[in-house]
């Protein structure tokens, strides 16, 4: 399921002052520090700072025929790419580094207000059974470890406490500091949005099965008296 999000850009100093519309595709080297090794051609085309000039960037992505680039920051900030390129008839524009890990291939961008200097980036992205944006939820509920994130331990009932109002024993489960600034909330409704669309994707499935076992008797549950099947 698709839904259009936005986020804020800056346009450059040089590059053209039009708006456009297309498909996004993320740069080949990424930083586009070398000839381009992707098909860029009628695309807003994605890369990160650093490596070389702004304008070197925009000249190798315009004569792949892109028609728009947008660059990436290091930082969660915006700013102006500096540098000069009559060549560079597209716009050039600079979104926030969590901004631009929303970009993906394939989806559908769109940069309105560039002749202002300052405009609106909307995109197609990836949401879940309640209209939230899975990926950009998960990216600001979870912890990050090693480059990837990390769901938080959440106590079972019983490591809340004890029968008689015993405390916890530490060594059961994570102290309070391993769940860092994770918002829990958050994270269980995110987890329980991916929950409703595996739910949909296995519905036909899970159909079929019980329609292939009909006429068939539950077996007796292992060790059980009187045959009671225990919920999930």
């Amino acid at each position: 399921m698709e839904a259009e999000q936005e986020m804020a850009f800056e346009r450059g100093k040089f590059g053209g002052t039009g708006d456009v519309s297309g498909e996004a595709v993320r740069c080949v080297p990424f930083l586009a520090d070398g000839e381009l090794e992707c098909d860029v051609g009628g695309k807003v085309v994605i890369v990160g700072r650093g490596g070389v000039k702004f304008e070197v960037k925009a000249q190798r992505v315009a004569r792949g025929g892109g028609i728009g680039m947008i660059v990436v920051n290091t930082e969660e900030s915006l700013f102006s790419c500096t540098g000069s390129a009559d060549d560079v008839e597209m716009p050039v524009v600079c979104v926030a580094k969590s901004g631009g890990g929303l970009l993906k291939d394939g989806a559908r961008v769109s940069l309105r207000g560039v002749q202002y200097g300052v405009g609106t980036l909307r995109y197609t992205c990836d949401v879940g059974a309640d209209g939230h944006n899975v990926k950009k939820d998960l990216a600001e509920a979870l912890p990050v470890s090693g480059g990837f994130a990390v769901p938080p331990r959440i106590p079972s009932p019983s490591q809340h406490a004890g029968g008689g109002g015993d405390s916890v024993d530490s060594s059961d489960n994570d102290s309070d500091d391993s769940l860092g600034d994770v918002d829990i909330e958050k994270y269980k409704a995110v987890r329980n949005a991916i929950k409703l669309r595996l739910d949909d994707d296995q519905h036909d499935l899970a159909g079929q099965e019980d329609g292939g076992n009909e006429g068939m008797s539950a077996p007796a549950s292992v060790g059980g008296g009187g045959g009671e099947k225990k919920g999930g």
